[in-house]
C-alpha cells in the first residue's frame, strides 16, 4: 500500500472508492477489501530487455488529428504501460507513483484468466460445452442457466435480465443487487445475513439461481456484456474439479506461468473469489499471462493451457460473428461503439482475426493486448475516474493508439 499522502484516498469520502478523487488510490489498493493471496511458485519467467522504443512520442492519426501516445496515456490516467515483442521488453514505464512491484486490480481482464482456467479444466475433465451450466450446478435448475449452454455463457449470448450499467444503480434492480454481492461496496447489511436463518442471497453464487432471461431475449442472437456469466463459469470450475477455484488456478496457471509476484483475488461477502473481475497483480505478471495467450498456451518451454483451447478462442463461427455484429459495440452510431471490434468468444474481445488480435479488457482502462502476427503483447493498467470503457472517449483514443503502435512495430 502506498504511503505517499498524495495517493491516499480523500478522507471526506473515505467510504466511497468510486468517488472521482478516490479511484486511482483504490484501484492500486483493492486488497483493502476482503481478499485471498494466490502465492507464486519458486521459478520466475524472465522478461529480458530489448532495444528500447520511444513509445510516448509515437504519433498516430485519430479522428482527424495527430496525437502522441504519451498524451493519450495522460488523458486515460495510465498507471503502467509495457510493450513486449519477440519476447523482449521494448518499453516499460510507470506513472504517478505506481511501481513495478505494486499490485493493481484487473477488473474484467480477470474474465480471460477464468476462461483459460476453464479450458484447462475442460481438457482435464472432459467438460461438454453443449450441456447447460445447471447440468453441473443443480442449484441453477430454476434459472436461465438451465436453458442455455456452457458455450452460450462463455460467449455472453445468454440475454440475461441484467444490464451492465455502472453509474445507474437503482436499489432493488437486478444489476444493483448483483454488484452489491460482489463485495466492492462494503455492504454491512449483506455481511450481517445469517445463511442459517435467511434465504436472502448473501454472495454472488447465492444470487445466480435467481437470474432469468430478459423478456425479449433470444439465446445466441446478440453479444451482450453481462458479468454474471463469468461467475457461473468460476463456480462450474470448482464443482467439476472438486478444488477451490484459487487452488486450482494457482496450480494450473499462476505457478506454471512462473510469475514474479503473488496474485491477489478479492472475494465477495461469502469469500468466493470474484471471478468476473476481482484479480490483482503486478503489470509484469499481467504481461506474462498475455505472453502465455500469445503462445497458444505456452510460455517458454511450459505448455500451460491446451493449444486447442487457446486456438479455439479465435475460431469465430458465423453465429459468433452475427452475435458480435448485432452488439451495440459494433454499431458506429452507438455511444458504446468500439472501432475494430469483431466479436466476443471465451471471455476475450476479438478484433482482427487475421492478425490474431484480441484483448482482455477491464473497466477503468485495463488492457492486455495480444497480436500474434506481430508476436506482440502490450499491457497497461489505468485509473480514470469514469468506469465504463465504452463510454469514455479517452479509452477509445488510447486503444486506437495501442493498436496503431502494434501496426507500426
Amino acid at each position: 500500500m502506498s504511503n505517499d499522502p498524495r495517493m491516499m484516498p480523500n478522507k471526506a469520502h473515505y467510504n466511497g472508492w468510486r468517488e472521482p478523487d478516490n479511484v486511482r488510490w483504490h484501484l492500486r489498493n483493492m486488497s483493502t477489501l476482503p481478499a485471498l493471496i494466490m502465492p507464486r511458485g519458486d521459478a520466475v519467467y524472465d522478461l529480458p530487455t530489448g532495444t528500447q522504443k520511444d513509445v510516448e512520442n509515437f504519433t498516430y492519426a485519430y479522428q482527424g488529428r495527430n496525437l502522441s501516445l504519451g498524451d493519450a496515456m495522460r488523458e486515460e490516467c495510465i498507471d503502467g504501460y509495457m510493450v513486449v515483442q519477440n519476447g523482449e521488453v521494448l518499453f516499460e514505464r510507470y506513472y504517478d507513483n505506481f511501481r513495478a512491484h505494486d499490485h493493481h486490480i484487473w477488473f474484467s481482464m480477470t474474465k480471460s484468466l477464468i476462461s483459460t482456467a476453464f479450458g484447462i479444466a475442460q481438457a482435464e475433465f472432459g467438460i461438454d460445452e453443449s450441456k447447460t451450466p445447471a447440468d453441473f450446478l443443480p442449484e441453477l435448475a430454476d434459472s436461465v442457466f438451465a436453458t442455455v449452454s456452457v458455450r452460450d455463457v462463455l460467449n455472453m449470448v445468454t440475454a440475461l435480465n441484467y444490464t451492465e450499467e455502472y453509474d445507474e444503480m437503482t436499489p432493488g434492480s437486478v444489476h444493483f443487487e448483483y454488484f452489491r454481492r460482489l463485495g466492492f461496496m462494503g455492504d454491512f447489511e449483506l455481511l450481517a445475513i445469517d445463511p442459517a436463518q435467511s434465504d436472502e442471497p448473501r454472495g454472488v453464487r447465492d444470487m445466480l439461481p435467481r437470474f432469468e432471461q430478459a423478456e425479449d431475449g433470444v439465446t445466441g442472437a446478440m453479444f451482450q456484456y453481462q458479468s454474471p456469466n463469468v461467475d457461473v463459469i468460476g463456480w462450474l470450475i470448482e464443482r467439476v474439479t472438486g478444488r477451490a477455484l484459487m487452488d486450482y488456478m494457482r496450480e494450473k496457471l499462476w505457478v506454471p506461468m512462473a510469475t514474479e509476484h503473488d496474485g491477489v483475488f478479492t472475494v465477495d461477502v461469502s469469500f468466493a473469489p470474484v471471478a468476473t473481475g476481482g484479480f490483482n497483480s503486478t503489470l509484469r505478471d499481467a504481461v506474462r499471462f498475455g505472453l502465455m495467450a500469445l503462445g497458444d498456451g505456452k510460455l517458454g518451454d511450459t505448455q500451460i493451457a491446451p493449444v486447442d483451447w487457446m486456438q479455439d478462442t479465435y475460431k469465430m463461427s458465423n453465429a459468433d460473428k452475427q452475435a458480435g455484429a448485432a452488439s451495440v459495440n459494433a454499431d458506429p452510431d452507438h455511444e458504446r461503439f468500439i472501432d475494430g471490434f469483431t466479436g466476443y468468444r471465451s471471455f476475450w474481445w476479438q478484433f482482427d482475426g487475421a492478425q490474431g488480435e484480441r484483448i482482455a479488457m477491464g473497466v477503468h482502462g485495463q488492457v492486455i493486448y495480444v497480436n500474434q502476427a506481430k508476436n506482440l503483447v502490450i499491457a497497461n493498467f489505468a485509473s480514470p475516474a469514469q468506469t465504463a470503457n465504452q463510454l469514455r472517449p479517452s479509452y477509445k483514443q488510447m486503444l486506437s493508439g495501442t493498436r496503431a503502435l502494434a501496426a507500426a512495430l
